[in-house]
């Protein structure tokens, strides 16, 4: 009998546990004053959203770690079940990026979160300014986090020491690492990934590759007139294809977030380099994906960076491979700016927009035919005229010939970069790719 009443009291306790967060405000003790800042974002958005609909019930669910934070929020016309939608899909974010158990922020108007005086302060200020554009609101929130301390981490002044995971993957022209450059200028640096149980069709030595990135490269230049990527090249002239394999197989790889996970593990085997950028060609197919982009947080003592690089997937659509490559480079760079005129409208989209345009014909268009053009008419993110939107792909570092006053990704303060900026800071955004030189 005694043994049945422990089991029961240890199955309650390990009952409590599981559901612990749920309805449970945040701790007084962690009062992190940007994870509670950052939140407040998500309040706001609350609130317009109860302006809208008065009877309804909306919830905000938050996690906070050493000054990182996940968030999410979630409204209805039941609030218990409002309630289990906001914490499993904060729990779900926060497990992916490693930002502790989720708490209860706020319920409708009022903040649960157990607020210190000195946050008290802080919260009420915010509140009270005047609603202006956030530029922290328009991140990505899927990122992979690496520690650049971890114990595999490999930096890439010391890619040299990188080893073949299989010896049959050794051939003769291949290279895990990033060769000597020939040049010091912004450019693009090309990874040929491989799942662990890929058949090496070997595209980085038989020129596969390098036929897509030089095509890719002859339609920007045809289709601005003037501009096309700097290629990081071998002194011999070629292009540099670096190799990776992955630990993952290919149907692993089909589970969870591929470009975020190949981005991840190219960063995690050096290739960060503050003045590249890097495009990926991932041998296989990812579900019905052509290309998507891979960003990642990189953890260091000055503080997180973030590296995005573009992903195209070989095996998805293989005729499309240029343009696929194209068109994630653009993303990676910031655009299309949520500014531009006909930025996507996406209801579904914590941004209410999407980073597409909704016209036909273009490369960064949400529509699949004829996706060729390159802003044709100059008005969305390729040398436009629109002062709402400072960022400009026309500018871009990457591209040569280079202008006098080149942009670099659009970073703001925390070193993430924004899908839409209200000025560009050429000094931060140099300043937080310097934190790369560790």
């Amino acid at each position: 009998m005694i043994k049945l009443l422990w089991i029961i009291v240890l199955s309650l306790l390990w009952f409590d546990n599981v559901n612990a967060g749920l309805k449970q405000p945040g701790p007084g003790e962690d009062n992190s004053t940007s994870c509670i800042i950052d939140t407040l974002d998500a309040y706001k958005e609350v609130q317009e959203y109860l302006i809208k609909n008065p009877k309804n019930y909306a919830v905000v669910y938050m996690s906070c770690n050493s000054g990182r934070w996940s968030w999410n929020w979630k409204g209805g016309k039941k609030l218990e079940s409002v309630h289990k939608k906001s914490f499993k899909a904060c729990t779900k974010n926060s497990k992916k990026n490693g930002t502790g158990e989720c708490f209860l922020f706020s319920t409708n108007d009022e903040i649960n979160w157990k607020l210190n005086d000195y946050s008290q302060k802080v919260v009420n200020k915010t509140l009270n300014k005047k609603t202006e554009h956030n530029e922290g609101k328009y991140v990505s929130d899927g990122s992979y986090i690496i520690d650049s301390s971890s114990e595999h981490f490999v930096k890439y002044k010391e890619q040299t020491k990188l080893t073949y995971k299989y010896p049959e993957d050794d051939i003769p022209g291949r290279s895990l690492y990033d060769l000597e450059d020939i040049t010091d200028d912004y450019q693009v640096h090309a990874i040929y990934i491989l799942a662990s149980d890929s058949k090496d069709k070997q595209f980085d030595v038989n020129g596969k590759i390098e036929k897509i990135v030089l095509k890719a490269n002859k339609h920007l230049k045809n289709k601005t007139k003037e501009k096309q990527f700097r290629l990081d090249l071998t002194k011999e002239g070629k292009l540099d294809v670096s190799f990776l394999r992955v630990d993952k197989t290919k149907k692993q790889m089909q589970t969870g977030d591929a470009a975020t996970y190949l981005m991840g593990m190219a960063v995690k085997n050096g290739f960060y380099h503050p003045k590249k950028l890097y495009t990926i060609f991932y041998q296989d197919k990812y579900r019905d994906e052509g290309g998507q982009v891979g960003d990642v947080k990189i953890l260091l003592d000055k503080g997180l960076v973030e590296v995005n690089g573009g992903v195209t997937y070989m095996g998805g659509y293989p005729q499309d491979n240029w343009s696929i490559h194209l068109h994630e480079l653009f993303h990676a760079l910031g655009f299309v700016q949520l500014c531009a005129p006909n930025a996507t409208i996406d209801k579904s989209s914590r941004w209410g927009k999407d980073d597409h345009l909704s016209i036909d014909g273009d490369i960064m268009s949400d529509r699949w035919a004829d996706k060729n053009h390159v802003d044709k008419k100059r008005k969305e993110y390729y040398g436009h005229t629109n002062i709402n939107c400072p960022m400009d792909l026309r500018k871009s570092a990457f591209l040569e010939p280079t202008e006098e006053n080149f942009q670099l990704q659009p970073y703001i303060n925390s070193c993430v970069t924004s899908r839409w900026i209200k000025k560009y800071n050429h000094q931060r955004s140099l300043d937080c790719l310097a934190r790369l030189e560790f």
